[in-house]
């Protein structure tokens, strides 16, 4: 491996400034390996190689990267880690996702053999920090207000460099397009909504992958006027979005982050700031769980300035709700409650109205309850978590699961071992119907919390 001059101090002084030795950085990169698909054997051997002066191998900058900057909370360049800026000859891009969404995702899921060969440049990503897009016009001065508090949607829009990503109609294919295909991918959706809610990520992704590679990609590049086009496009985004939570189920999430930008760039390329909006607020769900809280912060007041005046008020609902819990796991009370109090006043708003972006009660239940947990409000989390669970249509096992298993932690939290045992057990009779990492690392976390109260 090639050499750089001397011992590396730069990287020497940022496991000082992380609180790290040797084996916490090698701990740290593996995790940051396993969530993003890589496999690597690092030990404080390898650090100590690292700081006297040893070039990391591939993908051991893009590790380094991310994992100080979790533990920073801010980004670190390799310079700053005393490593050689990345060249465009190694392969490693800065930022290797194509301009082209259409192409991008094509090249990404071709079948072998296909006219489309997949890009030896799509190698399992990292999840990673980056810049947010900023809405592709300026947001109301005024964002519309609740129906009962005339400020509590409103989010200032962050400072951030324009999207890149112009509108560009296609017109080569053989097929024209039109309301079927549209209405199609839309209830393709919805049954892998079903899917993975029922029975978690890599269940539900191989049939929705199959229909955007045979269906709706090839649609996409087909005839069609201006606004089939766009619905197409934004049809297409809310199928990929759903892609990405599937692979973050899988605890995939370099795939999962991957996706939803994916999904973000099609809604902006049919400029449709309510679909953008939706892309942004799973990606800042996805921050949050991976212990991101400012980012994930930032990513849900992105959503909120993305929502046009006429988003759908369940839409909205969906957005602050995240807004809410963002907010709240960054302790900010009077911020999270004034969010979750819009969220639950445009989600009854939605319930009367009806329409095709109704935020169902016990989504917003269950992030009531995890906004009050990170509030250390815990009997009133539980009493929001428990409604979730009585709301539930029985055949959603994989978030019953979920919500059994933060059901179980929060009575341990409030010293109720006994209903904590019953909430396990619950979780225990639904578990052969789920193929979900996500879930099952959760159960490990709950099991290492009994055994340490001896049993």
């Amino acid at each position: 491996m090639p050499h750089v001059r001397g011992p590396n101090v730069a990287l020497r002084a940022c496991m000082s400034e992380a609180g790290w030795n040797g084996p916490a950085l090698a701990a740290a990169l593996q995790k940051v390996a396993r969530e993003s698909g890589f496999s690597v054997g690092y030990d404080r051997t390898t650090v100590a190689h690292w700081l006297s002066g040893t070039q990391p191998r591939h993908p051991g900058p893009q590790l380094l990267e991310e994992a100080f900057a979790r533990r920073l909370g801010r980004p670190v360049s390799r310079t700053e880690l005393g490593l050689p800026p990345t060249e465009t000859a190694t392969g490693e891009e800065a930022d290797p996702e194509p301009t082209d969404a259409l192409a991008a995702l094509r090249r990404l899921h071709a079948r072998p053999h296909s006219g489309d060969s997949p890009d030896e440049t799509f190698q399992p990503p990292l999840f990673r920090i980056r810049l947010l897009p900023a809405p592709r016009t300026s947001p109301p001065t005024s964002p519309p207000a609740s129906p009962a508090s005339p400020a509590a949607s409103a989010a200032p829009a962050p400072t951030v460099p324009p999207t890149r990503f112009a509108p560009v109609l296609r017109r080569s294919g053989p097929e024209r397009v039109g309301a079927r295909q549209v209405e199609a991918v839309r209830e393709m959706t919805a049954f892998g909504s079903r899917h993975y809610d029922g029975y978690g990520g890599a269940i539900a992704r191989s049939p929705l992958l199959g229909y955007l590679r045979d269906h709706v990609l090839p649609w996409l590049t087909s005839l069609s006027g201006d606004l089939r086009h766009r619905e197409l496009l934004v049809a297409a985004s809310q199928l990929v979005r759903l892609v990405g939570r599937t692979y973050t189920d899988d605890n995939r999430h370099g795939e999962a982050q991957r996706h939803y930008r994916f999904a973000y760039r099609l809604a902006a390329e049919a400029q449709d700031g309510q679909a953008q909006a939706m892309a942004l607020r799973d990606q800042s769900t996805q921050a949050g769980a991976l212990g991101h809280q400012a980012y994930a912060s930032r990513l849900a007041d992105a959503a909120t300035a993305h929502l046009p005046s006429d988003a759908a008020p369940g839409v909205r609902a969906f957005v602050l709700a995240q807004q809410a819990v963002a907010a709240a796991r960054l302790r900010q009370s009077d911020e999270a409650l004034r969010h979750l109090e819009a969220a639950q006043q445009w989600a009854s708003r939605s319930a009367t109205e009806g329409g095709p972006h109704r935020y169902p009660e016990p989504a917003l239940l269950y992030q009531a309850a995890q906004v009050h947990r990170s509030l250390r409000a815990t009997e009133l989390s539980l009493s929001y978590l428990r409604a979730s669970l009585r709301a539930r249509p029985a055949g959603e096992h994989r978030t019953i699961g979920v919500s059994l298993l933060q059901l179980a932690h929060l009575e341990l939290d409030a010293g109720n071992i006994h209903q904590a045992r019953r909430a396990y057990t619950s979780f225990r009779e639904r578990q052969d119907a789920l193929r979900s990492p996500a879930t099952s690392l959760q159960l490990s976390r709950l099991e290492g919390r009994f055994a340490r109260l001896g049993g």
